[in-house]
């Protein structure tokens, strides 16, 4: 759908005609959902702002459509969706200088959480209508797959470990139905049966140390905040705030599962020494499995909430960038 094109001035030096609205089909299901899309679309178009709406598909497809959306000249591209969402589009959108604004509908809705954009999705539309865009450097990961590897971009966190088991479980325990709570039905799960399977990191620090160990969790991390953990990451910074967890103790996780739940970890300026994880500002990290050992079932890997692969990664940063629509600056 579309409607007749006008213009909004979102600041000094940033002007809005015309968007590309990208709908998540979840959204589609429910009445609610649709009337909320209509809503959206209606605020946009009272401000003057032109509107072409489609759905993202599947396979990966908002990629591609983001893609093809900045050749075609659209102004902005909004995403209807979670952070799954985002990380699809974003594979379309680096080191293009068109914004991404996000209207928040999903289980975590962790980037939003950092860029502080309203839950509501009218009072999301007007934030976006006061923003600018703002360039966050992105993250790459390089992981095994079947019949090879491949490299994706992310914005949020990447990593490999229990974690990652962590979010397939609750994707099939129907996280878009039970929302927060499929997360913490799969993690005390996970916690109690999942194998917990060393393997090898190499860290290469902001000071250019590389640092060798043995650890079961290994996340690098792009927010501030990840829900209630605060991982002393940031946005803004041009490295990866990784936290790891060193050996194979179930203990281990559980402490720094609950350290995250309280909200402290990985905070700046604040001692580490009885913490369950490890905390390193870092530009890359490699993830590999112990030589000679087996894996069953093989170590999980995701970006943004996304299950990517197994048993291997390399994570760093990806020297790019991708211009979010952001109020806060």
């Amino acid at each position: 759908m579309s409607f007749p094109i006008g213009k909004s001035r979102l600041n000094s030096d940033f002007f809005m005609k015309k968007i590309l609205l990208l709908v998540n089909p979840v959204l589609q299901r429910t009445g609610a959902r649709r009337r909320d899309i209509a809503r959206i679309a209606t605020a946009f178009h009272d401000a003057g702002v032109a509107v072409d709406a489609m759905e993202t598909g599947e396979n990966r497809a908002a990629g591609p459509k983001a893609k093809r959306a900045i050749a075609q000249g659209y102004d902005a591209i909004v995403v209807c969706g979670g952070d799954g969402t985002i990380f699809d589009v974003i594979q379309g959108m680096a080191g293009s200088c068109v914004g991404l604004g996000i209207i928040p509908f999903g289980t975590g809705n962790v980037m939003a959480q950092n860029l502080k954009i309203p839950r509501d999705p009218v009072a999301a539309v007007q934030w976006i209508l006061r923003s600018r865009p703002l360039p966050v450097p992105l993250g790459r990961i390089t992981c095994c797959v079947s019949g090879g590897q491949q490299s994706w971009l992310f914005a949020m966190a990447a990593g490999m470990g229990m974690h990652a088991a962590l979010l397939s479980e609750a994707r099939r325990s129907g996280k878009d139905v039970t929302g927060r709570a499929a997360y913490f039905l799969a993690g005390g799960k996970l916690l109690l049966n999942h194998p917990v399977q060393p393997f090898d990191i190499a860290i290469t620090t902001t000071s250019g140390a590389v640092l060798q160990q043995q650890v079961c969790e290994a996340l690098a991390v792009r927010v501030a905040e990840l829900n209630r953990w605060r991982t002393g990451g940031g946005l803004s910074f041009p490295f990866l705030r990784l936290a790891v967890i060193a050996g194979n103790s179930r203990w281990s996780l559980a402490r720094a599962s609950y350290q995250a739940l309280l909200g402290t970890g990985g905070v700046r300026d604040r001692a580490h020494e009885t913490g369950a994880a490890t905390y390193h500002d870092v530009v890359r990290v490699i993830c590999r499995p112990i030589p000679d050992r087996e894996y069953h079932p093989a170590i999980a890997v995701q970006a943004d909430g996304e299950v990517l692969g197994a048993a291997c990664a390399a994570i760093e940063m990806a020297g790019l960038d991708v211009c979010l629509l952001s109020a806060n600056q």
